[in-house]
């Protein structure tokens, strides 16, 4: 049973590297993540999740946002080819492009997080840079935010991004992220009015129904990826 169970994580794994838009040639670091997960991000335990044991989810799966396969992240990858950095996840649905976002959210993120030291926090934002694709269940931007400088207004720099079915990519000039080690991925659903992208993020507005599965063999609180 053992053998079996390890042949089928093998092919689904194998299938995720597949199905991930990466140039020939590039280098790259990926991580799996639990389909199902929504709502539970901070509350488990065990490789392959986080910390703290899975006494309760956020949410229950027939909420709205437990319904909302497309915050449910399957896959993410960072991948580095001569100066372009490009990122992607795939996720459990497709994005509804057309579609309405669920109820009482009025606007969702993918997110991928990119730090220059993993003991480091800038003005109060978080990760250095940020780049977050974007959707207010009408109109979608994706935006890099480098929170470098400590001060507000942090820069904002809108991105090319692509959103083909389950899969959402988008690139970045390596300079724009320099100096970055590592990164880790989220999905965000807010409630109330979004923080300004260029502003410092404020807790009891917004949720992250979906966070990078922990990977490696230290519980560490933000699940980070090396860069590659």
């Amino acid at each position: 049973m053992r053998r079996v169970l390890a042949a089928l994580l093998s092919v689904i794994v194998v299938g995720l590297m597949l199905a991930m838009p990466v140039s020939a040639g590039a280098k790259t670091v990926t991580f799996t993540d639990r389909q199902g997960d929504l709502g539970t991000a901070f509350f488990s335990a065990g490789q392959g999740s986080h910390e703290w044991g899975d006494p309760l989810g956020w949410w229950s799966g027939e909420s709205p946002i437990g319904k909302a396969g497309y915050l449910d992240m399957l896959s993410g990858w960072v991948s580095v080819r001569g100066d372009t950095v490009t990122m992607g996840l795939m996720v459990a649905s497709p994005v509804p492009t057309d579609g309405e976002l669920p109820e009482s959210v009025v606007e969702v993120m993918w997110g991928w997080f990119f730090y220059q030291s993993i003991d480091v926090y800038y003005g109060g934002g978080g990760a250095p840079y940020a780049v977050y694709i974007v959707w207010d269940g009408v109109d979608f931007n994706a935006v890099l935010v480098d929170r470098t400088s400590g001060t507000l207004p942090f820069d904002l720099t809108y991105l090319d991004f692509a959103i083909e079915g389950n899969v959402l990519t988008v690139p970045v000039s390596s300079a724009s992220i320099a100096g970055a080690i590592a990164w880790f991925s989220e999905t965000i659903a807010s409630h109330g009015n979004p923080y300004p992208l260029d502003g410092v993020p404020q807790f009891g507005g917004w949720m992250a129904p979906d966070l990078t599965d922990y990977q490696g063999p230290l519980a560490i609180y933000w699940p980070w990826q090396a860069m590659p």
